[in-house]
């Protein structure tokens, strides 16, 4: 864990963050992504809990898509300012603390914090405003009351944007002195508000409506029933909404206590003429170009998703929950490692160490495959039970989680891409050559919509069509970045990666075969007590078993990388027994 900087710790300015070997670098990496990856599994765990208790009390009706909605167009806007602030801040702030010390990065940092503010309290007016509009925009079938309580849900969850604003920025100074740790026990802390809020509403009516949504199933409602259902239903996503913005400034508090006595640097001035400045903006004009082309792709997918023939009253909470499971994963691992990484290839891409630089991007992009690919066989071997043990309680019934499957499956069958996409994005913003990433997700943004409204409209192939337009212009990207990536790489052995990859697939099939025989046998029936705690067991001895087999398969095929995992087990197992 990061400890304050400290002689024994020193800051950026002093310490040797530009190994002078690969393995070096790769330690370092790995301690950074340790301590993040193990914050982002805390924050994974609670959003897991979180989101089904949610779906109990809303189901796949009309007020999950209201909640879907209205936290989508919140977190797009915050998205913006996410996006950019990282790759176009961070650079910047790392090479005036080594070069010309602390009190120069933060006359930078105090330019970033004041723009940042006065965006902010501009663009959430601005929003409240526009609300209305946007929300319509993006209806096709939604009933009246449905649009008004996206409405008033949306412009309530702009009390939480400003905090998510500025918590980006707070993010990005911390990393900077590379306090890791305390950056990301930010995002806990937001997911413990929306826990915080949904558990509240599952203690309050969850048992209620699921008494009520049973009567509803069977059609023995009376209107007053149905009356209380919908009134409850409401109740619960008012306190969803009011947990979310609460954990919205939890998430910023944090940040606030550890930069602690680094704020004697900020300066009440925007400093436009100042070099660093300039440089910042000049790299944050094609992060904002291509942020502001692919929060419009959301809001037009958003937009898709609600087309009459995908015949689900929710489908963009649909959508939303049937890549929850995946996009946790991704934030625990490689969202962590990008982060932990971005510092170090900065260093050596500044200093132009190509030889270096390419083994730390190649080594992160061998445990992206490494991890994602034996997942991405064993979440779809899984999947319909899988679902069933996550999703199905309440208001959210077996034919519901049928409906989020195939998404689900789109979705998981791009985990590699999204995975890898991050590593090869921040190496080159860490070579400050933004444009690039930008403009080939300029171009694969197109491939995605175009597939996306092919699928669902021309195909009728529903949800599935957009998750899997998703997965696929994911996948392009990284092959055009790396493609565009290579003349700046060193020797990238081509030969050994291509074998390690056949043999990660080999053993992926393996792990995948084994997890579906598995849960064939110890899946308990429908009408069993206690059905969802026992499906869940399965799905984890099953998953369990299957990452066995893959890791079994993966020693006797002798991948590098089960080398290193078994000395870390022996590390670890080393200072148990000393114990």
């Amino acid at each position: 864990m990061q400890t304050p900087i400290s002689p024994a710790n020193p800051a950026p300015s002093e310490a040797p963050t530009n190994a002078s070997s690969g393995q070096t670098t790769g330690q370092s990496v790995a301690r950074a992504t340790a301590g993040i990856g193990a914050l982002h599994l805390v924050r994974f765990v609670i959003g897991f809990i979180a989101q089904p208790l949610i779906a109990h009390n809303l189901g796949l009706r009309w007020q999950a898509d209201a909640y879907a909605v209205s936290t989508d167009i919140v977190q797009r806007l915050w998205l913006i300012f996410e996006k950019v602030i990282n790759p176009a801040f961070l650079p910047n702030f790392i090479a005036a603390m080594k070069d010309e010390g602390e009190e120069r990065a933060w006359k930078l940092a105090s330019t970033a914090v004041w723009l940042i503010a006065g965006a902010l309290l501009v663009v959430a007016p601005l929003a409240w405003f526009a609300m209305p509009t946007l929300v319509h925009l993006l209806a096709q079938k939604q009933p009246p009351q449905a649009i008004d309580l996206t409405i008033r849900a949306a412009r309530t969850l702009l009390l939480g944007l400003f905090f998510l604003g500025f918590s980006s920025l707070t993010y990005t100074i911390l990393n900077g002195y590379r306090r890791f740790v305390y950056a990301a026990l930010g995002d806990a802390f937001w997911k413990l508000g929306v826990f915080a809020g949904a558990g509240t509403a599952y203690a309050l009516y969850g048992k209620q409506l699921g008494t009520l949504a049973k009567g509803a199933k069977a059609g023995t409602l009376s209107a007053a029933q149905n009356t209380i259902l919908l009134d409850l239903a409401e109740k619960s996503l008012w306190l969803i909404v009011w947990g979310f913005v609460i954990g919205s400034l939890l998430k910023l508090v944090p940040h606030l206590f550890a930069i602690g006595k680094k704020w004697r640097f900020l300066k009440p001035q925007i400093d436009l003429k100042d070099p660093l400045t300039r440089k910042m903006f000049a790299l944050a004009v094609p992060l904002l170009l291509g942020i502001l082309v692919s929060e419009t792709r959301g809001f037009y997918l958003q937009y898709l998703a609600d087309d009459p023939s995908t015949k689900i009253e929710a489908g963009r909470a649909a959508l939303k929950w049937s890549r929850i499971i995946g996009d946790n994963l991704i934030q625990i691992f490689p969202y962590a490692l990008s982060i932990g990484i971005f510092p170090f290839l900065a260093d050596l891409a500044r200093e132009k160490d190509r030889q270096p630089l390419t083994d730390t991007l190649l080594g992160a992009l061998r445990i992206c495959v490494f991890t994602f690919v034996p997942l991405t066989a064993i979440l779809i071997a899984l999947r319909f039970p899988l679902l069933r043990a996550v999703w199905e309680s309440g208001r959210l019934t077996q034919a519901d989680t049928i409906v989020m499957s195939w998404p689900f499956m789109a979705f998981t069958l791009g985990l590699v891409a999204f995975a890898c996409e991050m590593m090869l994005s921040q190496t080159f913003y860490a070579m400050t050559r933004a444009w690039i990433p930008t403009l080939i997700g300029l171009a694969t943004s197109v491939l995605w919509i175009i597939l996306a409204k092919t699928g669902v409209e021309g195909l009728g192939w529903g949800l599935a069509a957009i998750a899997g337009a998703e997965s696929i212009s994911k996948t392009v990207k990284c092959i055009v970045m790396w493609q565009m990536l290579k003349p700046h790489l060193g020797d990238v052995k081509r030969r050994e990666n291509f074998f390690f990859a056949l043999k990660v697939l080999a053993g992926a099939i393996a792990g995948a075969l084994c997890a579906a025989f598995l849960i064939r046998f110890i899946a308990p029936d429908d009408t069993a007590n206690h059905f969802k705690l026992k499906m869940l067991i399965a799905v984890s001895v099953a998953g369990i078993g299957g990452l066995s087999a893959f890791l079994g398969a993966s020693f006797l095929l002798k991948i590098e990388e089960t080398r290193a995992l078994n000395k870390v087990l022996r590390r670890l197992t080393g200072k148990f027994s000393a114990r």
